[in-house]
Formats: C-alpha cells, sequence, structure tokens
C-alpha cells in the first residue's frame, strides 16, 4: 500500500503581475462578494493563467506570509471564495479544456481542464463536440476527440443550480444539484487532479494512487526529500449526501481529501473529469397533492426500486424534488404580484404539495415509464389530469422555471424587507439525514418554526433526504431568533444521522455548524491535517474553521 504524497518543484515561472487594494475596489469590486453577499477585502488580486503561474504566486505568499483567496465563479453561498485580507487568485483565466482521454474498457470518455472553466461553457463545448484550442492538444488526444465526435453524447451529470459555477468550485465544495439523486455529486467524477501547494510545489495525483493507512497514516513528500506526516480525522461521516468538512474513512483515495476540503489544502490546476453517457430521453414530470402525507407517499413508492432502475418501473430516477404548501402559497402570491409579466405557470388552487421528478429513459420505453409516472401519482392522490409532464427541451425549460421561481421570490422578498431592514437575510438550512429520518427532521421543522410564528417555505431534494428550509424573517429581532432555531434545527438533524451541509459546504459563514456535527476534537484533527499541507495557515484562511 502506498500512503506517500509525493510533490515535485514547478515549471519555473514569474508570477503575474497584481492589481493592488485601491484598483480592486475601484473596478474588481465583485471579487471581493459572493451570492452569500458576505463582502471582504483584499490588499492585492492576480489571474494567473496556468499551473506555473499560479505556483509561483503561492511562492511568494508563502514567503510574504500573505493569506491567500482562491476565487472561482463566486457562485457559492457561505463566503467561501470571500476574502478576509491579504492577496486573492481570480481563476477565470484558467478556463480550457487541455485535452480528453478514452476508456478503451468501456468507451467512455474523460476531460481534462482547467479550474476556471464553467460548467456552462463545458456543456457547450460538449453539445458541439467542439473545444477551442483542440487542434493544440496532443496527438492521442485529437484522436479521441475525433471518435468522441462519432460516438453517442456524453455529459457531466453534477448540475448545480448555477449553471455559472466554474469546475475548480464544484470540486472544492463537491458540489451536486437536484440530478444528484441519480448520479450522486462530483466526487464520483473527479479521476485525477493536479494541485498547486502553499511554497510552490505540485502534486499529480490520480485515483488509486496512494491511499492512507487503516488508521488513517499518509505521508507528504516534498522537493528535496523532506516529509510531512498526517493522519486522516478518525471521526464518523453520516452515511448521506455530504459536503461538510474532510471527507475521511480507514484506507481511504486520497484524491477524496482534496475534493470539498473548500481550497484549504491545495489549489487546483488541472482536474480530469469522467463524462457519463446522456439518456436519450428524459421524463420529467412534477405532481401535485392534496397534502404532504399523500407527497411523500409518492416519493417513498418512487424510491423503493431506485437501487435497480431496470426493475424499476420508472427507470433510472435523476431527481425528486419537493414543494410544500407553504412554497405553493408564495408562489401563487408572487403570480399574483407579477400579474400578466409572470412566467410562473398557473397550477391546481387546491394543491398543497408538488414533487419533481425526472427520469432518464429511452424513445422507446418512454410511453411505458409516462404511464407508470402517471398510474403511480394517481395512487397518492395526485391527479394525472393536473400534472405537468415534459419531453422536450423547452417543456423541460417550463418545468424548471416552476423549480427556480421559488427561490427567486424568496430572494426578492428578502431583498424588499432588507430595504426597511439592511443586513436582514433569510436563513436557509442545508441538512440532510438518512433513508427513515426525513419525515422526522419534517416534523422537527414544522414544530420548531411554526411554534416560532415565523415565516418559512420548505422545499428541495427530497430524494436525497435533503430539504432546505429557507426561514424568512420581517425584522432583525425575528432574525435573531431564526438564528437560534436554525442551530437547534442542526443538532437535530445531527441527532438524527445526518448532515449540517449536504451540498453548500461550510465556507466562512456556517463554521459554527460543523462544530455542532464533528466536535472540538473534530475540528482540531482537519486543522492538523492542514497543517501538512500548509503549515503556515495561508490558503482560505477563515474557511471550514479558524486558522
Amino acid at each position: 500500500m502506498n500512503n506517500c504524497l509525493i510533490a515535485k518543484a514547478a515549471t519555473a515561472s514569474s508570477a503575474p503581475p497584481f492589481i493592488e487594494s485601491a484598483e480592486i475596489a475601484e473596478r474588481h469590486s465583485a471579487y471581493l462578494a459572493d451570492e452569500s453577499r458576505f463582502r471582504g477585502r483584499a490588499e492585492r488580486l492576480a489571474f494567473p493563467e496556468s499551473e506555473a503561474a499560479l505556483a509561483a504566486l503561492l511562492k511568494a505568499a508563502s514567503e510574504a506570509g500573505a493569506p491567500v483567496t482562491l476565487s472561482g465563479a463566486r457562485t457559492g453561498i457561505t463566503g467561501g471564495a470571500v476574502p478576509a485580507s491579504g492577496w486573492l487568485l481570480g481563476f477565470e483565466r484558467m478556463n480550457r479544456v487541455l485535452a480528453m482521454a478514452e476508456d478503451s474498457d468501456t468507451g467512455s470518455f474523460r476531460i481534462v481542464c482547467q479550474p476556471g472553466l464553467t460548467l456552462e461553457a463545458l456543456a457547450r463545448s460538449l453539445a458541439r463536440r467542439n473545444f477551442e484550442g483542440s487542434e493544440q492538444w496532443p496527438e492521442a488526444a485529437r484522436k479521441t476527440l475525433e471518435r468522441f465526435r462519432a460516438a453517442r453524447a456524453f455529459f457531466l451529470p453534477p448540475d448545480p443550480t448555477e449553471q455559472s459555477a466554474s469546475l475548480g468550485g464544484m470540486v472544492a465544495c463537491n458540489a451536486s444539484g437536484a440530478r444528484s439523486f441519480g448520479y450522486g455529486p462530483v466526487r464520483a467524477y473527479v479521476n485525477r487532479l493536479r494541485l498547486a501547494l502553499i511554497g510552490g510545489a505540485v502534486l499529480d495525483l490520480r485515483r488509486g494512487q496512494a491511499r492512507a493507512g487503516e488508521d488513517g497514516a499518509f505521508l507528504l513528500r516534498l522537493p528535496g526529500g523532506a516529509e510531512r506526516s498526517g493522519r486522516i480525522p478518525s471521526y464518523r461521516q453520516p452515511a448521506v449526501k455530504n459536503a461538510a468538512g474532510y471527507f475521511a474513512r480507514p484506507g481511504m483515495d486520497l484524491l477524496d481529501l482534496f475534493i470539498g476540503s473548500e481550497g484549504t489544502l491545495a489549489a487546483f490546476s488541472e482536474i480530469e473529469l469522467s463524462l457519463e453517457p446522456a439518456p436519450e430521453t428524459i421524463l420529467g414530470a412534477i405532481g401535485f397533492f392534496p397534502g404532504e402525507d399523500d407527497a411523500l407517499e409518492f416519493v417513498r413508492n418512487a424510491r423503493k426500486n431506485h437501487a435497480g432502475p431496470e426493475a424499476n418501473p420508472l427507470g433510472r430516477l435523476l431527481a425528486i424534488e419537493y414543494f410544500d404548501g407553504r412554497s405553493l402559497d408564495l408562489l401563487r402570491a408572487q403570480k399574483a404580484r407579477q400579474g400578466g409579466a409572470s412566467h410562473i405557470p398557473a397550477f391546481p388552487a387546491s394543491a398543497r404539495a408538488a414533487v419533481y421528478v425526472e427520469t432518464g429513459t429511452s424513445e422507446a420505453q418512454l410511453e411505458d415509464r409516462a404511464e407508470a409516472l402517471m398510474e403511480m401519482l394517481q395512487a397518492s392522490g395526485s391527479s394525472p389530469d393536473e400534472a405537468w409532464t415534459a419531453t422536450t427541451g423547452r417543456e423541460t425549460e417550463i418545468l424548471k422555471a416552476f423549480r427556480h421561481a421559488l427561490p427567486e421570490a424568496v430572494n426578492q422578498i428578502i431583498g424588499e424587507r432588507a430595504q426597511a431592514h439592511p443586513g436582514l437575510t433569510k436563513l436557509g438550512t442545508d441538512f440532510a439525514v438518512p433513508d427513515g429520518a426525513v419525515e422526522d427532521l419534517i416534523r422537527a421543522y414544522r414544530d420548531t418554526l411554526d411554534n416560532a410564528g415565523l415565516e418559512y417555505v420548505l422545499f428541495g431534494h427530497l430524494g436525497d433526504n435533503h430539504l432546505h428550509a429557507n426561514i424568512l424573517p420581517r425584522t432583525p429581532d425575528e432574525y435573531s431568533r431564526g438564528k437560534a432555531l436554525y442551530m437547534d434545527l442542526a443538532r437535530k438533524a445531527v441527532e438524527l444521522g445526518g448532515t449540517v451541509s449536504a451540498e453548500h459546504g461550510i465556507g466562512k459563514l456556517k463554521k459554527e455548524l460543523l462544530k455542532i456535527m464533528y466536535g472540538v476534537s473534530g475540528i482540531d484533527a482537519m486543522r492538523a491535517v492542514k497543517r501538512v499541507f500548509d503549515p503556515q495557515m495561508l490558503l482560505n484562511r477563515g474557511n471550514l474553521f479558524d486558522a
């Protein structure tokens, strides 16, 4: 067993020029915030375009003792890309696909890309089967591209809501999305990483190349021969969709340590990702239910055969999304406010819950899958005549518009309230629990928030037992009460065997939640791992835990 990571010296390069603090504030202020609206400050900003330039910047930062924050597309909502001070590195110029490879045994493809490439840019290139700069790829990669163009369609399955997310940010947070029920998070698609360490050394790590010992022990060997030993944290991770803290298992593949580490251990310079064959057809549907219990019954029935999709009459389920009665009421009110300009489709006035389902199928099986879905909806009290279905891209966009209208409405309401109370924000949970516990968590949400008289909606990825409760405070007092209850609900999720963050990560804004999940000893174990790769505690300082 090899538990040693061997770092090498980077190709020599000079660091790119810096933009200083005054110009950052004047011309580049967007880099000081993410979608959480949390704002920071930076003394210097630089845009590396290559691994060598990135390594040179990290070497210079180490020599200067300057904290470094890594900035992708800033689509996160936990402040992870927001600098507290020091240097800020933007990855938008490291945005190319560098090569393509093929697995001869399976006929599947892999792409090698830089971390600043966005998901939407990759999706466009895959759909067009054309990659900018591919004429400069190595000969083997160009030949693979020719085979890719002749093959069936392939895609990268993880689908976070923000398609403008960068691939580096997705890997750093182990991103997922609605289709994680069917495809899992991005971790499952990462085959190889090239990583630049603080100080300028570079690691090239492929899945299966190095594993921690059964006791968690591993070794980092630096250029020149110096070695640092470390140990994977011994805390037990929940058996749920999880994006909270360092991945930790006895004997784990050390590649997984960096996925979901939120940029605290190293900076990605190259990412190799597996592609999946795209479904021939996707059947989407939204069913409307008279009550929450009916919707939950439908979801239980739909999930029964998920482990064996060929035996499931619905095929391979990709997504199961939920909207509670409060969510539907908010959408009705928003549609009434917007009048004829509203893009929210009309839906049944009697509905008190809704479920969105996607399943991957073939043209030959489409009719049978649709019939089975309608029968299953009807068995749980949802009228097939009122259900919305989609099989074309345009029809699917209508269903997606309905899904996305809810968070948009929440953000608009909070934005209006913040005009009267500056600094007021929503409180959004990101908890997931094991199978069999989601109804207990829903009851906890209802009992806690109803008794407090707070306005809230409950929606999200019910297939993964991962629901978002968005608390909509009207005043600073309601915000304070809501925040205290939020922490109580986090404790309940952990008590049920779940996680405090299923997809958004921890960043700088949710560090107290990580303490609830792993305790002080778990945080100390993560901090010890960070010191192996970043003994000066400079990289993405303030993410996950305090330095």
